[in-house]
This record gives structure tokens, sequence and C-alpha cells, in this order.
């Protein structure tokens, strides 16, 4: 039997996995990230894939390894254009360096878009591969993906989905990515981390939805997301939309707000009268299912 290794490669944890063809996950493995790509992240991620296939003893039953970053990554899904959160992994062609050290064809992609794939499979949205999905994944930083009629949408260069980083108007911000005001500078768990600090200093992180939902500084946080979310929403005209995200799961987060404040952005009568709200929770496994599952739906 073949399987495919998925891995998760974020800000703070590396996740490995071994996923077989009907989605069960084995050997599941969480470490630390910046460990492996401090110094020379071809070779760290290399020597941890080939020593985990001889810890479980998979050697010959791997057809291929898929990795998720939280990157722009190329077309051909293998070289990484920026990751501005964990530089050890910054304008490297990963896949094809990675494809030669390990002998098995390697699959790059941003983690974004394989949490989308694992939605879809997890609650079964897709089953005639005609529909059109948005992902909005709020956390650090704004995630987006888009999948049309069986596919991840990519676009030309293969970035498509940086919804986080479209400009905002009268916003001066600087953004990790280099550009002045993107979206994700003033909604994403990084700008909620400043709005706590500054308004509500005696509150940990954790209770600033269950504590301060009513404010207005918080209800326009969620405003916000809203309008960013209706864009793409209004332009794609989706048959579904996953709402995830470390920020979107909060304890006190309201999501009948967000719904209604989405809704009132939307074009009338469609779709906003019969679009369909999806809220998810994300697992440490679901990257590496959802990477596993890309190889596998490539092939079918």
């Amino acid at each position: 039997m073949d399987y495919v290794i998925g891995i998760d490669i974020g800000g703070t944890n590396f996740r490995i996995g071994t996923v077989s063809a009907d989605g069960k996950l084995m050997n599941f493995e969480k470490k630390s990230s910046r460990i492996l790509v401090a110094d020379g992240a071809v070779e760290g991620i290399s020597k941890e894939i080939k020593q985990y296939i001889i810890r479980y003893d998979l050697e010959g039953k791997i057809k291929a390894v898929a990795i998720g970053v939280p990157s722009i990554v190329s077309k051909d899904k293998s070289f990484v254009y920026s990751t501005p959160n964990l530089k050890g992994i910054d304008n490297i062609d990963l896949g094809n360096l990675l494809s030669n050290h390990l002998n098995l064809p390697v699959y790059i992609d941003r983690d974004v878009n394989y949490l989308l794939i694992n939605d879809i499979k997890s609650n079964n949205l897709d089953i005639n591969r005609d529909k059109t999905i948005l992902g909005f994944y709020v956390g650090t930083g704004f995630g987006n993906a888009i999948y049309i009629n069986g596919n991840l949408y990519s676009g030309k260069n293969g970035v498509a989905g940086e919804l986080g980083h479209v400009p905002m108007y009268g916003v001066k911000e600087p953004c990790s990515c280099g550009n002045i005001g993107c979206a994700e500078t003033i909604c994403s768990g990084l700008y909620l981390e400043k709005i706590a600090k500054e308004f509500f200093p005696n509150t940990i992180i954790d209770d600033i939805f269950e504590k301060h939902s009513n404010e207005p500084v918080i209800e326009d946080f969620v405003k916000t997301i809203a309008i960013i979310a209706a864009t793409e929403i209004n332009i794609l005209d989706p048959d579904y939309v996953i709402l995830a995200g470390g920020v979107i799961s909060m304890k006190g987060f309201s999501k009948d707000f967000l719904v209604s404040e989405i809704r009132k952005s939307l074009r009338k009568p469609y779709p906003e009268k019969n679009i369909e709200f999806i809220f998810t929770e994300q697992t440490q496994q679901s990257g590496v299912l959802g990477s596993a599952a890309y190889v596998f739906n490539k092939e079918n």
C-alpha cells in the first residue's frame, strides 16, 4: 500500500504524519520548526524526513511527500518565494531540492490551501467536483484559499488567494510582506494583540472576545474581517464559505455577528440569499491530512 507523508511547517511547529489513500493518519509527530530550518533548511528537513521513514519502517512505501508552508509558492508547487515569518525557507526551490535529496516526488503549497482541502474532504462538500468554495482562515495573519471545480485556484504565478495582502485605503501600517496598508495589518491575530495591549491591558488575549465583544474597537475588528471576506464572496459567488483559524475559534468570538456583517456587504439578492457559511475547527493534524489529500486528489 502506498502512503503519502504529509507535513505542515508553521512559524512555530513542524508537524508530520503518514496518510493512507482512505485518509487514515498514522505516526503523527510534532516538534519545533525553527530548529529544522535555522541553518540549511533543505538539509534539515530532508534529514528529518529520512529519519522519520526509517523510524516507522516506511522505505519503499511512500509515493510522495506534500508540505504546507506559510508562504507564497510557485505554480509548479516547488519554489517558495516568500515566507515572512520563517526566513529559513525564504526564496528557495524547496520542492525540487528536497525531491533530489529524498528521491521522491515532493509537492509544496501554501498551508492554507491544504487546510481548505482538508475541510472540504472532512465535510463532504464537493463529491462531484463542481463547487466553488472559499476558505478564510484568520490566525496570526489573514489566510485565504480558493477552490473551483475540484481544484485549488492558483493563478498565473501560483500565488492567488493573498486576500490578506489586498491594499486598504487609508491604512498606513507596514506589513511583513514589505507593502504598506495590507488588509491583515488591521484584521489578524497580530493586530488583535495590539488592540488588547492598547485598550485592554488587564485582559489576557484568550479572554478578549469573551469580556469585550461589545466594545466598539472589537466590533470594528470583526467588521473589517467581514468586509474583506464579503469582497471576495461578491466576486466569486461561491457555493460554500469556510470560516476558521485561531482568532475565529477563540472563546467568546461572535460567529453570528461575523456572518451578519458579511451578509450586510453581500450583493442582493445573490449571493447573499443562498450563501452557506461553515465554521470548522483546525487541529494539529489538519494541515498534514490536507497536504496528503491534495496528492491523492491530484491522481483522481
